[in-house]
């Protein structure tokens, strides 16, 4: 009996060993290596779920597409290590200006996607505004050398300006190609130039 406790002892600290491991394994799977924020991965686990939310809810989400400017130069001119640090200082900020319940996702490349639930087109364009002008006053220092970035940033309001996944994120993509387009280092909203 006692041979038999051990065992079962044994096999139960397996488990929660195997268990512990699992979830390290998803974690790796959803987060980005270089920034530690959610990457596309996780965003397609989670974004129909956040839209059934919202749709029960009866609330808004909003989706802020950001991308920083002019990054290929920076690379080209300082380096790809530069550029990682820059990618991180990005991130890190990101991190410290936005809520809990936001989700921040490395979109691809320098692009992050942000969502933002229970948030209108006016509260979030104020909160990408904070986000543009503190990484515009934030210098990153590299070398003895001082970075300046700025970002680009397009916002989208689901259901307001579309209903699906794919349509909102589209309409916050062509914001910040708007944003870019128009001189960059600016916030612009899905619903400024829809009619456009």
């Amino acid at each position: 009996e006692a041979k038999l406790r051990n065992a079962n002892t044994q096999l139960e600290a397996q488990l929660k060993e195997i268990q512990k491991l699992q979830h390290t394994l998803h974690e790796q799977a959803v987060r980005d290596a270089l920034t530690g924020l959610h990457n596309r991965r996780y965003l397609n686990e989670t974004l129909g779920r956040e839209l059934a939310r919202a749709e029960r809810g009866g609330y808004s989400i909003c989706f802020a597409l950001i991308d920083i400017d002019r990054f290929k130069s920076i690379n080209d001119k300082y380096g790809h290590a530069t550029g990682d640090t820059v990618l991180i200082h990005l991130a890190n900020q990101l991190l410290k200006y936005t809520r809990t319940g936001d989700i921040i996702c490395r979109y691809g490349g320098e692009e992050f996607l942000i969502i933002l639930p229970n948030t209108k087109t006016e509260a979030a364009a104020q909160i990408a505004e904070r986000w543009r002008a503190t990484i515009e006053e934030s210098k990153i220092s590299e070398n003895d050398v001082e970075i300046l970035v700025t970002i680009s940033c397009g916002i989208s309001e689901f259901p307001v300006d579309a209903s699906t996944e794919a349509e909102i994120i589209e309409a916050a993509d062509k914001a910040l190609y708007a944003a870019k387009y128009n001189g960059r280092n600016q916030v612009v909203l899905w619903s400024q130039i829809k009619d456009q």
